[in-house]
């Protein structure tokens, strides 16, 4: 099985919960199944306890409350990008209920307090916190905000790494999931990147794409076979030449000045059942126009 070593990023869903002892006389102390630890105070306000390390949580309706507060703490602590991750990706959560609405609502004003306070110094903020993660409708959704790309999944995607290089004409995203949704060894069935370049003038075919790809990367192994074909997309499926035990899939995508390599790797012993998870999302990748 294909392994790699990452920080975990737990999944968290409000569910039923439990009262525990509290810090304040006037404050309950609330502790849902997932670990999330905050405060109702005598108002009803949330107040966060946890000092759990940043990671990219998937932003669920069922806890919309608590990740409002959360990206409102963190930015209260000058943790500017990470607090906006979770107001941005409440904002995209499909607006089915009144309680997400109104926490739509309230992370609009704390981002339109961030503009006004921090001035160009909050595009900086803005750019950092470009990859949102969601999950609702049995479905997880990685959406990269500024590069304008979005993959929905079935299984939970953990971010590996995420950040911008090249003077900020390239970004890289590296995620992983695990069949069996067992992360206690913080390790992966399959590991999917997508790598970003930003051209200073329009991208006109694929082919431009490919050899923008294959002179950056260079010469490979691969041995590739097409799968899938459209006027923005194209998507291989590709071995290695010296017999390597793993296989994957390649995708290059263009969207106007940009153009995405979405490369998945697994071995070859789970090969069916990761394509079955994967290569449907890769094909219908959401570019944004």
């Amino acid at each position: 099985m294909f392994k790699k070593i990452s920080t975990t990023a737990l999944l968290f869903i409000f569910s039923s919960s439990i009262f525990l002892l509290a810090q304040m006389p006037d404050w309950k102390f609330f502790k849902d199944r997932d670990g999330n630890g905050y405060y109702y105070d005598n108002t009803f306000k949330i107040r966060i306890t946890d000092d759990k390390p940043f990671s990219y949580t998937p932003v669920t309706m069922q806890g919309v409350n608590y990740y409002f507060n959360k990206g409102v703490e963190l930015i209260k602590e000058g943790k500017y990008s990470e607090g906006l991750f979770y107001l941005k990706s409440i904002k995209a959560l499909p607006p089915d209920t009144l309680r997400v609405e109104n926490n739509a609502k309230d992370s609009s004003k704390w981002i339109n307090y961030l503009q006004k306070k921090h001035g160009t110094r909050y595009e900086r903020f803005d750019k950092e916190s470009t990859i949102l993660l969601t999950y609702s409708n049995d479905e997880y959704i990685v959406i990269n905000e500024k590069l304008r790309y979005k993959i929905r999944l079935k299984k939970q995607p953990h971010i590996i790494k995420a950040s911008w290089k090249f003077n900020d004409t390239g970004y890289g995203l590296k995620f992983g999931f695990n069949l069996e949704n067992n992360y206690e060894d913080n390790s992966y069935d399959c590991v999917t990147g997508i790598e970003t370049r930003i051209s200073r003038s329009r991208i006109s075919s694929l082919s431009q794409a490919e050899m923008i790809w294959r002179y950056e990367l260079g010469i490979d192994n691969f041995v590739r076979t097409e799968s899938f074909r459209s006027e923005d997309r194209i998507i291989y499926l590709y071995t290695y030449g010296d017999n390597a035990p793993f296989s994957g899939i390649e995708g290059i995508f263009i969207n106007d000045n940009m153009t995405h390599l979405l490369r998945v790797i697994c071995s070859n012993s789970i090969k069916d059942n990761v394509f079955n998870e994967i290569k449907k999302p890769v094909e219908e990748l959401v570019l944004v126009k």
